[in-house]
């Protein structure tokens, strides 16, 4: 691995708009381009997989630009038996250094196995992040931890951290720290094909082990159901309001559609509809 990279004297605390404000007008297309290709093939895996289908809130998101065209995006959103609300969405500008990229599953109650998420971005430097968001508290779960945060899980984890070309990144959401998993990656990097040559493999063993985790996990007694939906609603609702990105939107695109925004991206459709639905 190269050991020269800009990334190594950045702090890890530095915010997106610290990042931005230092290259504010670098394009970005082509790392773009990249980035949402192997999203693309990832979340293709995950629609064959679950049998997922694109939810009617989705129509006329596939592309969409602020009316100043300083921001632009795209959005899907999808569902399928437990599966809750699988989004794949981008938003940015990519004249302009920054992306927002992100895949989110967040699982039915059937099971209590961790919630994907993969989030690419530029700023202009390269956001990588990925994890298995825990459904339960960690701190008293030691059998979760061990199934789902252990042995090659860790392995992997620990070997990819080695890699001195990418710099841990603190949010400063202090919702987003408490929301990670023991082996979430979340880095900063400089923008290099290499970099995300790197990125690529760890994450196709991040979603096949996940794959497997589902297909390999205790289904959810019936009469604990509404508990684990209650948990999972309350969460979502609540790192979704709270992601420190969101001002971006709001921004550009004005209090009333950035509120839209977020709660399409967050399913508040599919929570509204489905609340309750384990109750007997």
């Amino acid at each position: 691995m190269s050991q020269q990279s800009p990334s190594t004297k950045q702090s890890d605390v530095k915010t997106i708009h610290e990042f931005l404000a230092d290259n504010p007008n670098v394009d970005v297309s082509r790392q773009w381009e990249r980035c949402w290709d192997i999203h693309g093939r990832i979340a293709d895996r995950i629609i064959k997989h679950f049998g997922a289908t694109l939810h009617p809130i989705s129509k006329g998101a596939d592309y969409y630009a602020s009316p100043d065209q300083q921001m632009e995006g795209a959005f899907f959103g999808y569902t399928a038996k437990d599966v809750d609300w699988f989004v794949r969405s981008w938003l940015g500008n990519r004249k302009a250094s920054i992306i927002d990229m992100n895949i989110n599953v967040v699982l039915g109650q059937e099971t209590q196995v961790p919630n994907l998420m993969i989030i690419f971005g530029t700023v202009p430097n390269l956001l990588f992040y990925a994890d298995y968001v825990p459904r339960v508290d960690l701190k008293v779960s030691e059998d979760y931890v061990n199934r789902y945060y252990s042995g090659d899980v860790n392995k992997d984890y620990l070997e990819f951290r080695k890699n001195t070309d990418f710099v841990w990144s603190a949010s400063h959401g202090p919702v987003i720290r408490g929301m990670q998993s023991p082996v979430c990656s979340s880095y900063i990097t400089a923008l290099t094909d290499e970099h995300i040559d790197q990125c690529e493999p760890y994450l196709n063993r991040f979603v096949d082990r996940w794959f497997k985790m589902y297909d390999d996990a205790p289904r959810l007694a019936p009469e604990q159901r509404a508990a684990q939906q209650k948990y999972d609603f309350t969460y979502r609702e609540y790192t979704n309001r709270s992601d420190p990105m969101n001002v971006l939107a709001e921004r550009i695109f004005g209090k009333e559609q950035a509120q839209f925004m977020l709660d399409r991206r967050g399913g508040k459709v599919q929570m509204d509809a489905d609340k309750g639905k384990w109750k007997a």
